[in-house]
């Protein structure tokens, strides 16, 4: 199978809509950065790899990618570039001929792109996207068509206004990069929409442009509870029962198939893990827990008579007789006992959050709480659905927390104040 010469990874944004969660390309799956996961799946499909990074991230990101045996070329977004477009930008001077644009934070079929290639040698488009046909409304670019050719991309029209029933996701094929950097640069605009205009002033100015319809699975991880499904998505991948032999667990201990329990895990007495389920290493799993579907790291404690349903619980969180449902707790969170997430609306409506000030549906019926890393929340505390805690902030206990709270908070009931509280 011939590969495609260029594949760009945009992977350089701030992660800003993505708050209170750490940098959501380096959140772990199965042991393994989401940013590697995409990588390894994409290696068989590009001769050059090439991922756009932020100034921060560079670091961390040239550090994994060396880890993977292909060479893989990090570049550095400018401060001044900004979004999609910027990030293409940035590429200007590594990349020549044929490129796949791609988001970091879309996750595919990788057997689509064996399809897409051999599209890609029998129609030799000039531009080629790949699309995906919704049957509902979805807050992104519509394809309108002047018969079968691509003529325009709408961002974000209103429901009533739809082009078609047919978005493109960012998976964006050129033949030559050079005149997408042209059109690009010849766009004044600094707008969230500057790669989507220069998309459509460079269709217009080319007669070959493509689609290519895909109809598997696909995962955005635009927004913190986004992980939710992504995570079910990953647990998917565990088939059967992989436990490690120095793990030490409770003969009293009952396991639906499938499990991956890593080395070091200790679980105890009367526990019952309803697969699937991920438990990474030198974690402990106390007496009386019930563990269902969910995404557990490592250095963890998951203490006694704790409830942990269909939820990611990053590295050294630490639990004690809580029930934490559809959640995701960042590094370094602990829960005092009695602390709970409701992850239910008593009218059994779909769960709103609030993103910029502005409430958000989830379209999830069962929802419960983000917390940022080191974040701890009192004993007896209640946390309502769809509230994220910001990142170290303590919750004090007894308190009923019915909205979002940011970072470096202490709230005491309904007081809350802007810094920790030195005690």
């Amino acid at each position: 199978m011939r590969k495609i010469n260029n594949l760009l990874i945009l992977a350089g944004g701030d992660s800003t809509r993505f708050s209170p969660l750490s940098e959501k390309n380096f959140m772990k799956f199965l042991g393994q950065e989401l940013i590697l996961h995409q990588i390894k799946d994409l290696m068989p499909y590009a001769q050059k790899i090439f991922v756009v990074s932020n100034k921060e991230n560079y670091g961390k990101m040239r550090e994994l990618t060396q880890t993977l045996g292909q060479h893989i070329e990090i570049l550095i977004q400018d401060n001044a570039l900004v979004g999609q477009a910027g990030a293409i930008l940035s590429a200007k001077n590594a990349i020549q001929g044929e490129v796949l644009v791609m988001n970091a934070n879309d996750f595919f079929n990788p057997n689509v792109f064996t399809d897409l290639v051999e599209e890609i040698n029998k129609k030799k488009p000039q531009a080629l996207f790949l699309t995906k046909e919704v049957t509902s409304y979805f807050p992104g670019g519509y394809v309108q068509f002047d018969g079968d050719r691509v003529c325009n991309i709408i961002e974000k029209p209103t429901p009533d206004k739809t082009p078609s029933n047919i978005i493109k996701l960012v998976v964006d094929y050129f033949s030559d990069f050079g005149k997408l950097i042209c059109a690009i640069e010849e766009i004044s605009t600094r707008a969230d929409d500057w790669y989507e205009t220069s998309l459509n002033s460079l269709i217009k100015k080319t007669k070959g442009v493509k689609h290519f319809l895909y109809e598997d699975y696909w995962y955005s991880l635009k927004y913190p509870w986004h992980v939710l499904p992504l995570l079910e998505f990953y647990l998917k991948k565990i088939t059967k029962n992989t436990i490690d032999p120095t793990a030490a667990i409770s003969s009293r201990v009952e396991i639906i198939p499938p499990v991956l329990i890593k080395k070091g895990v200790r679980i105890g007495d009367f526990s019952k893990v309803v697969g699937p389920c991920y438990i990474d290493e030198n974690t402990i799993i106390g007496d009386h827990v019930l563990l269902r579907e969910s995404h557990i790291g490592r250095n963890a404690v998951i203490g006694g008579n704790c409830e942990i349903a269909r939820s990611y619980i990053a590295d050294n969180v630490m639990l004690h007789r809580n029930y934490v449902g559809d959640s995701v707790l960042d590094t370094g969170t602990s829960f005092g006992a009695g602390a709970v997430t409701a992850n239910y609306r008593f009218d059994e409506e779909e769960v709103s959050s609030m993103v910029n000030h502005k409430k958000v549906n989830t379209h999830l019926k069962k929802f419960g709480s983000i917390i940022g890393k080191d974040s701890k929340i009192g004993i007896n505390a209640s946390i309502f659905p769809g509230v994220k805690i910001g990142v170290n902030t303590f919750v004090s206990p007894g308190s009923a927390v019915r909205e979002d709270i940011g970072d470096d908070c202490f709230v005491d009931g309904s007081i809350k104040k802007n810094n920790i509280v030195k005690y």
